[in-house]
Order: structure tokens, then sequence, then C-alpha cells
């Protein structure tokens, strides 16, 4: 295995105080956001996370997931420094920093990959669902989904803190996953392998069989085990020119998109795939629809979006104009099989009704990156998801939880191994993680799985990235969220007033967009208190002639509305009709709610029908650089 080398990064930046509307600000939810991830480490066990997080029982706990901790600790991994540079905190620190060491710990230099090490101090950690995993045997695992994840932290750290000494690690992974990936025709994939799906043992894979349908495997996804090798992939090419990495982007991406893993139901009796129960009896694509080269889904969505990422990653790369089109399509899509002006979308449209949080961070990562492609215009899904069911579905109400677990029954014997679980001040340790799953309006008896707080972690740093954009002296702000940056600061007091504050720093021009639901005729601007008429470019006002110092004002009115949606329509038994209460593209309220005293209720969220903004004094952070290639 490789040596961990130095880590403990820093983060520079400019600390000040100063007095802001107290509305929604993503770096404070970076900051309590830390304390989750860090939280859940656990230093007992290598300092790998504990996967799941239980908080509907008497008392609750947190427990290691098999090789599921392995796959998702990279995820951490890159989510860790994307906080700090939102927030400049350095809470657990040290736990960060050996954590860090343990997963380069992981990385054999010889073969390129990333392994699931046999320990006999820890005896779970091989095994996946015992419904799937057949005969482990005793050898160390490479999932390759993880070696993807882990490059994708490995470019994170390289980006952010310019250490030569990660180019090794990195291009052994390129190589490792080039070196095991199986070549047909102009694309490339890798077979299923034993337990978790596509882990390869370190002797080599069992066979070199190609998965025939998206739901071939315990998991139920095929391409989900192929995007994130090729996000990471891709963006090391961005940093470094690697011919290897985008010709091996370029197979996994074309694999991807074949017509066998997309559009409407098909008849897989007797092809071989296991198929776990995600398929929707009867679905399938409106006649005259070719759903297939379109990016339609019916099963795990979160599962698609991996793939979809990684795909628009190469296309925006390459210009590869018919890949775009189909990320576009299965985006636009994915829209009608959820509610989007709630920031939420059906995950298993054939099994349930519930949202996981990785797909939160999917979508507000989709939209941006298809807005950057000039793929469409798509700030306004992107501030639905981010004002609404991210933050919402992010576990901060320690009061909630704490009601939870009174009105929970008591475990009985779940045959944990020794070090296997915690029950150590759960609750406190976990604010900030984000619950594995919801519903429009509640977290019914709310748990955790880590992969979607890796995920939506990144996806309150991917907002937060977006909210102002600057190219030399001219600068960009693309949502009306709270955020303070080198060229400008935003104090926004949405949603109680219609009123964005533009702080000018070195910004000589600005361009704000204007959200969708803003009469134009309605809009008032100042600068310096005094009126200022803009240029309208499509939905930016821009404004010129700026000076360090200047404070640009717009004022508008926030209108009120209520609105129904269908929930799960297709599930007979499950549609559900909700209403949502809106100021501006805030949800304020949704109904109906389950009223169970073991679930969480989302969008408590009286206060913000009040007509003037609170503030306060907090202290600012501006990083002395962020990660754009994300």
């Amino acid at each position: 295995m490789a040596n961990s080398i130095p880590v403990v990064p820093t983060y520079g930046g400019t600390h000040y105080e100063t007095l802001v509307p107290d509305t929604l600000d993503l770096a404070d939810r970076a900051r309590i956001a830390l304390n989750g991830l860090g939280g859940t480490i656990d230093p007992d066990c290598g300092y790998s996370m504990f996967f799941s997080v239980s908080y509907a029982c008497r008392t609750p706990y947190m427990r290691h997931q098999g090789s599921a901790d392995i796959t998702c600790d990279p995820k951490f991994g890159e989510s860790f420094p994307l906080m700090r540079i939102m927030c400049g905190s350095d809470v657990h620190a040290d736990v960060e920093a050996a954590h860090r060491s343990e997963l380069m710990s992981r990385l054999c230099l010889e073969d390129g990959l990333y392994y699931n090490v046999v320990r006999e101090d820890r005896p779970w950690s091989l095994g996946y669902n015992p419904a799937f995993d057949g005969n482990l045997g005793g050898d160390d695992l490479s999932n390759v989904g993880a070696c993807g994840r882990m490059l994708r932290a490995l470019v994170t750290w390289r980006e952010r803190e310019g250490d030569p000494g990660l180019d090794p690690h990195i291009r052994a992974l390129v190589r490792g996953l080039s070196n095991v990936a199986v070549c047909r025709d102009d694309y490339a994939f890798y077979p299923m392998g034993v337990g978790e799906p596509f882990s390869r043992p370190r002797a080599g894979w069992p066979d070199a069989e190609e998965p025939v349908s998206e739901t071939e495997g315990g998991e139920g996804s095929v391409v989900a085990y192929h995007g994130n090798q090729i996000q990471g992939l891709m963006r090391w090419y961005a940093l470094s020119g690697d011919a290897q990495a985008l010709a091996l982007a370029g197979k996994l991406a074309r694999f991807c998109v074949l017509p066998r893993f997309w559009g409407g139901i098909v008849d897989l009796e007797g092809s071989g795939a296991h198929l776990v129960g995600h398929v929707a009896p009867g679905r399938s694509d409106p006649p005259g629809v070719a759903g297939a080269e379109q990016g339609h889904w019916y099963t795990h969505f979160h599962a698609r979006a991996i793939a979809l990422r990684g795909v628009l990653e190469y296309a925006r790369a390459t210009q590869d104009a018919r890949m775009m089109e189909f990320v576009r399509r299965a985006y636009d899509f994915t829209s009608s099989m959820g509610i989007p002006r709630l920031g939420w979308v059906n995950c298993w449209p054939a099994r349930n009704v519930a949202v996981e949080a990785c797909a939160l961070g999917d979508l507000v990562a989709l939209g941006i990156r298809l807005s950057d492609a000039g793929m469409g215009d798509y700030w306004d899904d992107v501030d639905a998801v981010v004002r609404n069911h991210l933050i919402e579905q992010q576990l901060v109400r320690a009061d909630l939880l704490e009601r939870i677990r009174e009105n929970s029954p008591a475990r009985g014997d779940v045959g944990a191994l020794p070090g296997q679980e915690s029950t150590h001040d759960v609750i406190a340790r976990s604010l900030g993680n984000f619950a594995g799953a919801a519903t429009p309006a509640d977290i019914p008896s709310p748990w955790v799985m880590q992969c979607c707080t890796g995920n939506a972690t990144q996806g309150l740093y991917y907002a937060w990235e977006g909210i102002v954009r600057a190219d030399g002296d001219s600068a960009q702000v693309n949502l009306l969220l709270n955020r303070a940056s080198p060229w400008l600061d935003v104090d926004s007091f949405l949603p109680f007033e219609g009123r964005v504050e533009i702080h000018v720093r070195t910004a000589r021009q600005v361009a704000v967009r204007i959200p969708w639901w803003v009469r134009r005729p309605d809009l008032r601007t100042e600068l310096n208190r005094q009126v200022v008429v803009g240029v309208w470019a499509g939905n930016y006002l821009a404004f010129r002639g700026l000076h360090p110092g200047d404070r640009l004002d717009l004022r508008f009115p926030v209108p009120e509305s209520t609105a129904s949606y269908t929930a799960a329509a297709h599930i007979p038994g499950q549609e559900c009709v909700y209403t949502l209460s809106l100021r501006g593209s805030t949800v304020l309220a949704v109904s109906p709610h389950d009223g169970q005293p073991t679930t969480y209720p989302l969008y408590q969220r009286e206060a913000m029908r009040s007509a003037e903004a609170p503030v306060k004094r907090v202290t600012q952070f501006i990083a002395d650089g962020t990660v754009t290639g994300w």
C-alpha cells in the first residue's frame, strides 16, 4: 500500500466582522456539516466513517455498514475541504487529517487501485448485502466506483492545495482504472465482480461478462458504478491534459449512454439480469417517444445522475453535442418525476415516495453544469433545490431528533459485532448530516446513510460557488443568496423582503440574474442610494462603471402563492397531493404532514412570514482560493 503523504491542509483567507441579514447562508450550513462529517468518523476503526446513523430508537446508534464505509469514505475526503473553503472553520481538522491518511493508505501504487483491505479486527468490512454478497473469499476488494470517488477526492485536494506530490497517486489510479476496464468496440466497462457490485478481487475479475441491463446486480444499477470515474478522469484531464484519462473517460461515457440502460421498461426475463423490484410494471415511454435516446429512466435516480454527471463533463470538454443533448433531455425528464418548485424528485418511482439527499446534490450539480455548458438557464431550478429540500433534509434540529428518540421503541438484538456500532452522544455528533430519504413534507423515522451526506454537502458547495462568479473585473451573480467573495458581497433579505444589497469590492461590472417570479416593471435599482438603470441581457441585469465601496440595491415585491402537486401519481394507493405555500421561490409550508411522533417534520417556517428580515453580526470568511473544476 502507498505510504500516507503529509496532509493537514491549511485554508488561508480573510475573516471580518459585519452585520448581515439573518437569512439562508450556505456558509453556516457548511459549518454544521463539518460537525457531522467529523463526528461520524470512527477513530477506533482507522478513521473510517460510520455509514449509517439511526435515530428512531430509544438509543440512537451509528453503525459500520460493511464495504459501504470504504466505498463512501472518499466522499467525506472530498467534502471536508469544500466545507472549509465555504466557512473557514477548522473544527475536526485533526479528524480530517487522520481520515485523509487512512484513505491514502488504501491506495496501491503497484496496480493503481483503491482497496477494501481484509482486516481481522473488522470482520464486517467486506460484506455489502447478504442477499447478493455471494462467495466473498478472503481477498482484498477494489470497488471501481470507489476508485472513481477516490480519484475525485485526490483531484479536489490537488486543485485546492496545488501539491504535486499527489500526482503519482492520481496517475496510478488513472492507470489502474484503465488496466482493469474491459474494452468492446469504442466503449469500455467493468464486470460485476463479487460482493458489492463491481468489486474486483486483488487476484483479478472472476469473469469479463458485460452487463446487459441497468437493473443488473444487487444494487439495481450498472451506470452508477461507472460515472464517478468519468468525473474524476475529466477533472484530472482539465488540470493535467492526461491523454489516458481522456481516452478512458470517453470509452466509459459511451458505455453509459448505450440504449439498453435507458428508456421504457422491457421484458428482461431470461436475460441473466438480477432484477430487484425497482421496475414499475407496465411503465413505458408514450407512443412515438424514443426514451432510450433521451435519457428517460424509471429506476434509482441518484444512480442515473452519477452517470449523467460524468457524461456531461466528458461532453463539455470534447464538445460532444449529442451527449450534451442526452444529459439535458434526461434532466428535463427528471423534472417530470418530482415537484420542481420544491426541489424534490421521486428517486424510486417504482417503489415509494422519497428523495435521497444524494440526489439533491446531483440536481444542483446538473442544473449548474448544464447552465455553464450553455444548454439552458437552470438557475431557478437550482435556487428551488437549495432554498428548499436540500437544506431541509440537513438534520440540524437536535430537539426534533430527541423527540423522535423519546417516542421510539427500544432495539432488540441486532447482532452487531464488537466495534461495529457506537451509541455515544449520537445526536450531537451527527448534527449536520443529511437524512437518507424524505417525502415532500417529512422525514419518517429519520436515518442517515453517509453516501447522502457526502453528496449533499458537495451540493451545498456547488451552489455556494455558483452564487458569484468572476472573470477579470466582471462579476456575475447567479443566485440571490448570501455570500462573501473577493469581488463583491451579496446580502439577501429573501424571503422576508424583496431586497438584495451588493457590496462592491473589486468588480467593475456586475450582472445580476433576476428570478423568474420577479416582475421586471416592479424592479427598482439604486447605486449608492441613487436610482440607476441597468441593461438587460437575457435574465441578467448588468451594471457598469462600479468602484470599490459602491453599494448596489435591488428591491422588488415578493409574491405569495399556493400550489398543489401530485407525487407518485403512477403508484396506486401511494399517490398524494401536496400543497405548497410560497414566498417567491421559498417554500414556507407543505401539507399534509404525516403527524407521527417519530417523524422529523419539514418546512417549519412560520417565522419567514414576517415582512422584515432579522439581522445578525457575524464573522465572514473569504478563502484565498476555491475549487472550480468540480
